[in-house]
């Protein structure tokens, strides 16, 4: 790896790809990283869509493109950085609610309830809608 901030990215995309795999997800990461998520993760039939950084900087067109997939396929986005010498930050786009490493099992109720009504809606929405 030629440059230190893409070994620090790649370290930490993999510490995030551990952290939710050991949590009960089904993780793939994006090779390369050249599409709107670093890693996709899949749990009880709900997909979340992560871009994953060492710092803060993520620009105001990565969250609006991560937010566009979550209108269009319904991915739930999701923001997870560190900066140096912190602990890990997850913070769910649709809501700005911030989730604790140890609260991912309860990440559904933390990121709100919104994702089941954009699934129905995807899904072709209910009759009594």
């Amino acid at each position: 790896m030629a440059n230190k901030a893409y070994a620090k990215g790649y370290r930490f995309e993999r510490e995030v790809f551990k952290l939710f795999s050991s949590s009960g997800f089904y993780v793939i990461r994006s090779s390369g990283s050249h599409g709107v998520f670093d890693l996709l993760a899949v749990k009880d039939g709900i997909a979340y869509g992560i871009q994953a950084k060492y710092n803060n900087h993520i620009s105001a067109i990565e969250k609006q493109a991560m937010i566009n997939c979550y209108e269009t396929y319904g991915i739930i986005p999701l923001y997870v950085y560190r900066m140096k010498g912190k602990p890990i930050q997850i913070i769910c786009l649709l809501n700005n609610k911030v989730i604790k490493p140890e609260e991912l099992t309860r990440i559904n109720e933390i990121c709100g309830n919104a994702h089941v009504k954009k699934l129905i809606k995807l899904n072709g929405g209910r009759k009594d809608e």
